[in-house]
């Protein structure tokens, strides 16, 4: 009898969560698998297998060094099947396929990924028809062995115009699955965790049901790390009773907040639902109940007026002075599988650079801003090329008033 052949996950700094999942996808149907961190590992672990799937899951930024990745290994192990899945390749399995992988998981794999490796062939692209489960208990949380957060909350109802999340159902794994594996990390010897979701106060449906989660989490040993990366909160849900809870049961002392803009016609635009008011509100709440606000803004949104960007400064000035917040800067980068994929950034004014330079030295301002405004350019030229084939859906400027 042929033994199964060995799944080589090909891990990164930027999808180790991604991996725990997938590992614990291929786990559970009773495959074998690796982890491989460099791309000689991946020569290694597959040739010494033998028989292998090589996995990849990657965002957008990560797509050149998966593409020389690619292009090195195929040569190199003929008897390994490809398989891509995450964020980029479910924007664009036309690219993906075209970069050299031989299949495309597209959307959420829990119900089609063990099956497709079980069986060892299928079509170029994978996806479930339902996209995805409507239940996420049956399905893992995370793998054991592996570090990192516990995912609580799948889908989100906003449909934000930047987001590749999109528009979709949301699902909450129940707490009894939540804490089940949460007394796993505890028994490898974890107490402080994170957890995944995009939308933290939103769990269960109620700020009553995040009180439960927070209260069996601390019943297990754990002290919970929840509004702050790799999970934030919406500014509307920030009530003084909400930083009451979190204050009580969290690890975190900071509270991650979705601002985006000083604008609220670009609010409107973006489809946040909340207002510049809420964010400024939501701060003020946080930093009266003992959190630290660390606001999220978003720079160069398409189609924004020179005098909008300067009051995203604005704002991120008055959330510095009045209520000791953190900004964390963005600038804005297309990304395939938004409904922006395909617009232009608007310019950095030069007095938003001077204030992003300044409030980084000063310590109150971090992000990638800096790197995105180069990845913003390298989209556009990763498209000309035909790297990216997705399609575009929106106009060069499509803010309008």
């Amino acid at each position: 009898m042929r033994s199964a052949p060995l799944c080589v996950l090909r891990e990164t700094p930027t999808n180790r969560y991604s991996v725990n999942i997938v590992a614990a996808l291929i786990q559970q149907a009773g495959l074998p698998w690796v982890v491989a961190r460099s791309e000689a590992e991946v020569v290694r672990l597959a040739g010494e297998a033998g028989r292998a799937f090589g996995l990849y899951s990657f965002m957008t930024p990560d797509l050149p060094l998966v593409r020389a990745e690619i292009a090195a290994l195929r040569p190199r192990l003929p008897g390994v099947r490809w398989l891509a899945g995450g964020p980029h390749p479910t924007a664009d399995p036309e690219g993906t396929l075209a970069t050299g992988f031989d299949h495309v998981v597209v959307g959420e794999a829990e119900r089609v990924l063990g099956p497709f490796l079980q069986g060892g062939d299928g079509p170029s692209v994978i996806r479930d028809p339902d996209g995805g489960p409507p239940d996420l208990d049956p399905h893992p949380a995370r793998v054991v062995g592996r570090p990192g957060p516990v995912e609580i909350t799948r889908g989100c109802r906003g449909g934000c115009r930047f987001c590749s999340v999109g528009r979709r159902r949301v699902r909450h794994r129940g707490l009894p699955a939540v804490v089940a594996a949460a007394r796993a990390l505890v028994a490898e010897g974890r107490r402080v965790i994170r957890f995944v979701t995009p939308d933290a106060l939103a769990y269960g449906g109620s700020l009553e049901a995040v009180a439960g989660l927070l209260s069996a989490l601390r019943g297990v040993g754990i002290e919970p790390v929840l509004g702050a990366f790799p999970s934030e909160v919406r500014p509307e849900r920030v009530t003084p009773e909400a930083v009451t809870l979190l204050q009580a049961h969290c690890h975190n002392r900071t509270l991650v907040i979705g601002g985006q803009s000083g604008s609220d016609r670009v609010l409107r635009f973006l489809g946040r639902g909340h207002t510049v008011a809420d964010v400024v509100q939501a701060a003020a709440h946080a930093q009266k109940g003992g959190l630290r606000p660390h606001v999220d803004l978003i720079f160069g949104i398409p189609g924004e007026t020179p005098e909008e960007q300067a009051a995203t400064v604005e704002l991120a000035q008055l959330l510095q002075r009045e209520h000791g917040a953190r900004v964390h800067a963005h600038y804005f980068h297309p990304l395939p599988g938004t409904p922006l994929w395909g617009a232009d950034p608007a310019p950095l004014e030069p007095e938003t650079r001077a204030f992003l330079g300044r409030a980084e030295r000063a310590g109150t301002l971090d992000g990638d801003w800096r790197r995105q405004v180069a990845l913003a350019r390298n989209l556009r030229e990763w498209a000309e090329r035909g790297w990216i084939r997705a399609k575009s859906t929106s106009r060069p400027n499509v803010l309008t008033s």
